[in-house]
């Protein structure tokens, strides 16, 4: 089986990677289960970060391309609002 690469923002995470052992398979399940937790704290500082640029030098189409997003979806992550997708999964799992 080809290995996935881990993705470059998670670079600090390849201590993971290892030897296979019951130390390390642990690890890796308490990563996993952690991923939400990781998503919500991703998602909260994108926010922040995203209003500090608005309350800035920028409007919503100045960042709308740097985010590969549309200006009205930069307002929404301003907001704290979450796209259809992820509001269907959530509303879906609790």
């Amino acid at each position: 089986m080809d290995r996935t690469e881990l993705p470059e923002p998670f670079a600090a995470l390849a201590d993971l990677a290892g030897d296979p052992t019951i130390d390390r398979a642990v690890l890796l399940g308490k990563a996993l289960k952690a991923v939400p937790d990781l998503q919500r704290w991703l998602r909260e500082e994108r926010q922040l970060t995203v209003r500090a640029l608005l309350d800035g030098p920028y409007d919503r189409n100045d960042l709308a391309p740097h985010l590969e997003v549309t200006p009205q979806r930069v307002a929404d992550i301003a907001a704290g609002h979450r796209n259809a997708a992820s509001l269907a999964k959530a509303r879906k799992n609790g």
